[in-house]
């Protein structure tokens, strides 16, 4: 999936799927901070990994595998 909103430092790249950590002010974007939680972990549950890409202000890409054989 990929975007063109706020984006973010790769640095910040390791808490994206942290829960409740937002890379953002709350007051700037609408979101509770688990939606990338639950998406990764629906992932890892089927063998798969979760990955993103981005610069600031220029958006954000999201790659995700699943494992085949589950």
């Amino acid at each position: 999936m990929r975007d063109n909103g706020a984006g973010f430092d790769m640095a910040e790249a390791p808490q994206l799927f942290t829960p409740f950590r937002r890379l953002h002010q709350a007051a700037d974007y609408a979101g509770t901070g688990v939606g990338l939680t639950i998406a990764a972990r629906v992932i890892e549950k089927h063998g798969g990994r979760i990955w993103a890409q981005a610069q600031p202000e220029q958006g954000a890409t999201f790659f995700f595998t699943l494992d085949a054989a589950r």
